[in-house]
């Protein structure tokens, strides 16, 4: 074996031991971490997704005044884009409400 496969394994040995040592690591159990993945997702659900389908209508928009050819399909796929996203903030609570 060379150095790097060496050093590699034995990366991946302490990393194993460090995992079953701290088994809150494996279980994510760390405290607050159930409410900051609640807060980053309500963050992306509720503002970002928006933000960026609004974008994405404007620059459709912009490319069908240009004369773009394949604007229509954009402006297509950027409406379909922007309902999930406006739907991912019902969907994603009931995910987490099963989970």
């Amino acid at each position: 074996m060379n150095k790097k496969n060496t050093i590699t394994l034995i990366g991946l040995v302490f990393f194993a031991f460090a995992l079953f040592v701290v088994p809150e690591i494996v279980f994510a159990q760390v405290s607050g971490f159930d409410s900051k993945v609640n807060s980053l997702s309500n963050l992306i659900v509720g503002k970002i997704l928006p933000a960026v389908a609004v974008f994405g209508l404007i620059y459709a928009a912009i490319l069908a005044a240009a004369g773009d050819e394949s604007s229509k399909r954009r402006m297509v796929l950027v409406i379909i884009a922007s309902i999930v996203g406006i739907l991912a903030k019902f969907i994603v609570p009931m995910f987490q409400g099963a989970v």
